[in-house]
């Protein structure tokens, strides 16, 4: 080959290399978060840390606002893009409004709230006629108390209840004395207990039938980005199965450590609960009978007026759907 054709050789392989998917600008997603970093948001910074996400040409910029309604408003409006994970009750309501969301994936497919109360409260039946800090009086917490509450003998109106956004703000609440008993997710009812209050019940031990946590996306940011949705969608799986591997338990505890601010054994305790209860969702495919079964449970109790189907609340192209 001669000299000439040699540098044309080149520059034609530069070339490809510009334009191939690995060597373009990761495309920006603009994603909400409730409350701060915590262990719902592992499977996120799995994808950091470990690069699924720029492998598959993706960047992150997390906003937190401090409540669910708040960051499906922010989504509703078009200041987000996506919202990374909020209850999944949270965009049910949404669209039951006729919000422009849709649910893409299951981030959280089993709950890791515990019930914590103080020592005086032997079990959740002590709670009637006293007061329970719950995230909202109609959002996941309050579906997920008002089974509890009915498996153990207590009717609407035998516990009053004082909203209180986010996990934090409750387990403050109850180390103040302020309520009796609070829904708190990990590390903090790790906390609580070592603080010596006692846990009353595990919502594991009473739902499995519906999702806990979605990832969230505005359908015309969606419907236009169908490509960058699913790559996203592909970086989050890849970051499960990551997550569900034995031998890198020492490196989600570092993990855990460094983006949760908690320690390294109140990050061993959640990471070894939260694969215990299979918390994230091992893959993209949603559930059509855990919608249809959650969208009953609102509509039973007033929360939801329309009969929703799981198609319109997913967004068909992007959402895998499965029985």
């Amino acid at each position: 080959m001669t000299r000439f054709r040699l540098r044309a050789a080149m520059l034609i392989a530069a070339c490809v290399l510009l334009v191939t998917p690995s060597a373009r600008a990761a495309d920006k997603i603009v994603t909400g978060m409730v409350g701060g970093p915590t262990g719902t948001m592992w499977l996120y910074y799995v994808g950091i840390d470990e690069g699924f996400f720029a492998k598959h040409g993706i960047e992150l910029d997390f906003v937190f606002a401090p409540s669910a309604p708040g960051i499906l408003q922010q989504l509703t409006a078009g200041s987000l893009d996506i919202v990374g994970t909020t209850g999944v009750v949270e965009p049910i309501h949404a669209v039951d409004k006729g919000a422009p969301v849709a649910i893409a994936r299951i981030i959280g497919q089993n709950a890791p709230y515990g019930l914590d109360a103080a020592s005086s409260i032997g079990s959740i039946k002590d709670l009637k006629g006293k007061t329970v800090a719950l995230g909202g009086l109609a959002d996941i917490t309050a579906i997920y108390f008002n089974r509890m509450a009915a498996a153990n003998g207590l009717k609407p109106g035998d516990v009053d209840i004082i909203v209180i956004g986010a996990t934090a703000g409750r387990y403050a609440a109850l180390k103040s004395g302020t309520v009796a008993a609070s829904m708190l997710m990990t590390p903090f009812n790790f906390q609580a207990e070592a603080g010596g209050f006692r846990n009353v019940g595990l919502v594991y031990d009473y739902v499995k039938d519906y999702p806990f946590t979605g990832l969230e996306v505005s359908k015309s940011w969606g419907s236009s980005h169908i490509e960058v949705a699913k790559r996203l969608l592909t970086a989050l799986d890849e970051s499960a199965a990551w997550f569900y591997v034995p031998e890198n338990r020492d490196a989600l505890i570092k993990m855990g450590v460094k983006n949760f601010s908690i320690s390294e054994d109140e990050s061993g305790q959640s990471l070894d609960y939260m694969r215990k209860i299979k918390f994230f969702a091992p893959t993209s495919k949603v559930s059509r009978k855990g919608l249809e079964i959650l969208t009953k449970v609102m509509r039973d109790s007033g929360d939801v007026t329309n009969p929703l189907t799981p198609e319109q609340l997913t967004l068909p192209g992007l959402t895998e759907l499965t029985e």
